[in-house]
């Protein structure tokens, strides 16, 4: 059976993929291209510059594309649950350890030491991604104005700067065309091109309201109409039907789960995560500044724990988003429930609310995907959307260096009081004159930084700059030298 096949090759290549999407190219080409012929390599390309482009993360939009490309949307959600099942299964197997033995002074020291090398192999991941999404001072300037108001201001939603980031990209672009017009002495041609290209779309854009419509009668019943009338468009409505009910029993699923816990935490957990899958744009980094939000407006996680997983992530085959959200469901139904049932289910629940957009994204994606390649207005968009996602994941990251270089300051109750806060209160509450200030400088440096976790950070990040390895080795020793220098260090005030 064709679906039973496709559900292990993407179980295998689930395994053995470390790296994220770009890391899966030449074994997808290997599987796909050369061994079974199912795509060609101008496809492959085609596929994954689609899924470069929309939310979710890298590796499973690809996995998910070619299962649909193979056997319709029932295949694209077997590729998908096949590739997601081997992550879910060894994180879970992680948290739990973590869970247990989080209190334990090797594994406290050993975490220290990776959260140090982790934060300069993000680094390095985003100056290779700020390649190809800031190509411009525009896109540059988007990037570091969202990357210093989301650090600055708290408040913010982080769909509302997406949201800025659409609109920001289809203005500058539109500004771009218009003074290209002028300049242009070909207008009739770039006339009947506009009118192609908005012909083309037509039909596409008339499905996609129409499903938006049936979406707010219902989500469940939104979803079979949405799916059902696509399918029913494109002839295949047995197909359609049942993918429909297969998406509706995944929320019968969550009902059940709901009313046996008499909690709202099932949907909760659910939305949350469906929310970061849809808003995510630029793999699984781009996941990060929406579990940073997360961390802060809910007591799931802490920020210690977003960077214990981000090590665990780079060192773990699996997207880092999948990985992310399969942890943070085990913690919230062990927490909340003690259970390991429970929170087996909870895990699930959270993955499957990150994966559900890509699926439903990736499927109307390839109805129309030579349309969609070419669509200028899309790419207005995404001109946008990438340059805010590099400014997020920077936003993010910071989060990263406050668990990794500063100093980790601890209450009576061994609650982390703000580095940053209460070292800028101790150096500057009081000075008196200019050379006081100075003083309060070096002072204030002194107490943010942990000076033995900077140098180790240095040597990694010349050694990560440099040589270029695998993560997995630098994972590894960084974990070796926190055990032998004792890296968890905690000033209890």
């Amino acid at each position: 059976m064709e679906l039973l096949q496709l559900f292990f090759i993407f179980f295998k290549l689930g395994i053995v993929n470390f790296g994220g999407g770009y890391a899966l190219f030449p074994l997808l080409e290997r599987e796909f291209v050369t061994k079974r012929k199912w795509v060609t390599n101008q496809e492959l390309a085609d596929y994954y510059a689609v899924g470069q482009c929309t939310p979710g993360a890298f590796a499973v939009n690809i996995s998910t594309f070619l299962g649909i490309r193979r056997k319709g949307i029932i295949g694209g959600i077997v590729a998908t649950l096949g590739f997601v099942f081997p992550a879910f299964i060894i994180i879970f197997v992680i948290a739990s350890l973590l869970t247990n033995f989080s209190s334990n002074e090797y594994v406290r020291n050993a975490l220290a030491g990776i959260r140090v090398c982790v934060f300069f192999l993000i680094i390095y991941a985003i100056m290779k991604l700020s390649k190809s999404a800031i190509k411009d001072l525009p896109a540059g300037l988007l990037a570091g104005a969202i990357a210093i108001s989301a650090i600055a201001i708290d408040i913010i939603p982080l769909y509302v700067y997406v949201l800025f980031a659409a609109i920001f990209g289809i203005v500058v672009s539109f500004i771009r065309e218009r003074k290209k017009k002028n300049k242009n002495e070909e207008k009739e041609k770039i006339e009947v091109k506009n009118k192609v290209i908005k012909k083309d779309c037509k039909k596409p854009l008339k499905s996609i309201g129409i499903a938006l419509g049936g979406f707010l009668v219902g989500i469940s019943l939104g979803l079979i109409g949405c799916l059902s009338f696509i399918f029913i468009k494109n002839k295949k409505y047995r197909e359609g039907l049942l993918s429909a009910i297969l998406i509706w029993l995944i929320f019968i699923f969550g009902i059940i789960i709901n009313i046996s816990l008499n909690s709202p935490l099932v949907f909760d957990v659910f939305f949350q995560f469906f929310k970061i899958g849809f808003l995510a744009f630029g793999g699984g980094l781009a996941t990060i500044p929406f579990l940073n939000e997360l961390s802060l407006s809910t007591d799931w996680f802490s920020l210690t724990d977003l960077a214990n997983m981000l090590a665990v992530s780079e060192s773990t085959p699996g997207a880092m988003g999948i990985n992310m959200s399969t942890y943070v469901g085990y913690s919230v139904f062990n927490k909340g429930f003690n259970h390991l049932g429970l929170s087996f289910l909870g895990s699930m629940v959270s993955t499957l609310g990150l994966v559900t957009p890509s699926v439903i994204v990736i499927f109307f994606v390839s109805l129309f995907l030579d349309k969609f390649k070419d669509n200028k207005y899309v790419n207005w968009i995404f001109y946008g959307l990438r340059a805010a996602s590099i400014g997020l994941i920077f936003a993010a990251v910071y989060s990263v260096l406050k668990v990794s270089l500063f100093n980790q300051y601890l209450d009576s109750d061994e609650k982390m009081v703000n580095a940053v806060s209460y070292s800028f209160h101790q150096a500057f509450s009081h000075v008196d004159g200019f050379i006081d200030f100075f003083r309060a400088i070096g002072q204030f440096i002194y107490l943010l930084f942990n000076f033995k976790a900077v140098l180790v950070g240095v040597l990694f990040a010349l050694a990560i700059f440099g040589f270029k390895k695998h993560p997995i080795l630098y994972i590894a020793f960084a974990a070796v030298v926190g055990i032998c220098f004792q890296m968890y260090a905690p000033i209890y005030i």
